[in-house]
């Protein structure tokens, strides 16, 4: 006969509980799983912020005014300049994951 009564000690305050996701005490989480989880999603809410936060770099600023640039010729310009670039990073990226999936 098996008994379903799971007693958990709590890593803060080490008060066992029965069955509870959550330490009556302290209100620590006890299912660790769910602790790594909510670890990793308030460190990726951080980067995500201080990425937003950052600045862009001097040359990404030139490109962004060049392409909003008030002659249509200069604005052209860059725009092909992206383009190009687009397509090279994007061919780029299949022959990686072309070379990863033959690998692997």
């Amino acid at each position: 006969m098996s008994s379903n009564i799971v007693h958990i000690r709590c890593p803060k305050c080490g008060t066992f509980s029965v069955n509870a996701e959550v330490c009556s005490q302290c209100g620590q989480r006890l299912n660790t799983v769910q602790q790594r989880e909510e670890k990793r999603l308030d460190q990726e809410r951080e980067r995500v912020a201080k990425a937003l936060a950052e600045k862009p770099s001097a040359i990404e600023q030139f490109l962004i005014k060049m392409t909003k640039h008030r002659w249509i010729l200069v604005r052209l310009f860059f725009k092909l300049i992206y383009g190009i670039w687009f397509t090279v990073m994007a061919i780029a990226m299949f022959i990686a994951w072309l070379i990863g999936l033959i690998v692997a």
